[in-house]
């Protein structure tokens, strides 16, 4: 009997030890899980379903990780992605374009440069919420024509980016020049408008050459488009680098903002819709700005002629549409600006086929009192001045 009151003794002495050692092993679970979360690793799994303290503060540190690192997910996404298009922002596309090029060496792909023409127009004719659906839209084409399994971002601004992974040069010039020669249209507020872009690209060939290069060469190729005119495609050659940035910058829309003389181009049509003007045209019209002139004009050509020429003027655009395209008309009617003002104008038009809008007219308009003296001394009997 002896004996057992001591085994008895030394059970109970020994109890407390094994459960001390219990409690101090699961704390060293949660003290290391709090090390791991700290060095940035939040894969860490805590299962103590005990009913006491170290139990509810193991649960409860294990639901506090997994919220951090679903934040943190998130804000890993957030950091790497365009909030406006959904696609990559620069640092994502410079972080998985890089990836795969360390992990591909080998391959071929070909990145390319892109930007939609005349945003800056959209923005002051539709506003900038117009402007902004115009870029949703080109992402979401980016991604039907390139591919789900490419990568594809928003450089910034209206220029976007895609790599075309495992691609040969054949192949990268077929989806580039179907992409460019699609139709491109956004819709808002309930109507359709037409864009188009332009695009250079430089081919990557398994030779390792560096990310900033290949970002070089595509967005040299796009510039070259740009001055060209906008709305193609090229890639890269080693002779557009010859070609400054001053020069490249000397492009369609620099010409036509500097202008003296008013550009309007509008549907081939009696009621045509204005489809682009310059800032002499805005001028011309006493408007401040492209917003003003579209709600002045109601976005109508014939808007901006005085009611008495509208009829003469109509029935020439009527005769011009039953002509051949490239004929060119010297025309005088009296316009109306914002300011209530009567203008006397000189013009001269041409029709021709738009590949976005079908026939279009292109005119330029000046003021026939600066112009006047000029034009009768030079004009010859068979000039069709109307």
């Amino acid at each position: 009997m002896g004996m057992g009151l001591v085994a008895v003794c030394i059970l109970a002495s020994l109890l407390p030890l094994y459960m001390i050692s219990r409690l101090s092993e699961r704390l060293q679970l949660v003290i290391e899980a709090a090390k791991e979360v700290g060095e940035g690793n939040y894969d860490v799994k805590l299962h103590d379903m005990h009913p006491d303290d170290i139990g509810e503060l193991s649960r409860n540190f294990q639901a506090m990780t997994e919220k951090v690192a679903a934040a943190q997910e998130n804000l890993t996404y957030m950091s790497q992605h365009d909030a406006l298009t959904g696609v990559l922002n620069r640092m994502g596309l410079d972080k998985e374009i890089a990836d795969w090029l360390k992990a591909h060496p080998a391959s071929h792909g070909a990145l390319v440069s892109l930007d939609l023409d005349g945003f800056k127009f959209i923005n002051d004719l539709h506003g900038h919420m117009a402007g902004d659906e115009a870029l949703r839209t080109l992402a979401k084409d980016l991604i039907e024509s390139f591919g789900h399994d490419q990568i594809i971002g928003r450089n910034g601004g209206d220029e976007f980016v895609v790599f075309m992974k495992d691609t040969e040069p054949e192949q990268a010039e077929k989806v580039i020049k179907a992409f460019s020669n699609k139709v491109k249209t956004f819709t808002y507020d309930g109507e359709r408008h037409v864009f188009s872009v332009s695009i250079g690209y430089t081919l990557y060939k398994g030779d390792g050459m560096r990310l900033s290069r290949l970002f070089h060469q595509s967005d040299t190729a796009l510039y070259a488009v740009k001055l060209r005119g906008r709305n193609h495609y090229r890639i890269y050659d080693a002779t557009m680098e010859n070609l400054n940035r001053t020069s490249l910058g000397f492009n369609l829309e620099t010409i036509t903002k500097n202008l003296p003389l008013a550009l309007l181009v509008t549907e081939a049509k009696e009621d045509g819709k204005i489809l682009f003007i310059n800032k002499a045209m805005l001028d011309l019209l006493d408007c401040r700005s492209v917003t003003e002139f579209m709600a002045f004009t109601e976005e109508k050509q014939n808007h901006i002629i005085c009611e008495c020429d509208r009829e003469r003027v109509r029935q020439l655009t009527e005769q011009q549409l039953l002509e051949d395209a490239g004929k060119t008309y010297f025309v005088t009617y009296c316009i109306r600006t914002v300011k209530g003002q009567r203008k006397h104008i000189f013009s001269v038009w041409r029709m021709a086929d738009n590949p976005n809008y079908g026939r279009v007219f292109y005119a330029t308009l000046v003021e026939q009192k600066f112009l006047w003296p000029f034009v009768s001394e030079h004009l010859s009997e068979d000039d069709d001045l109307t």
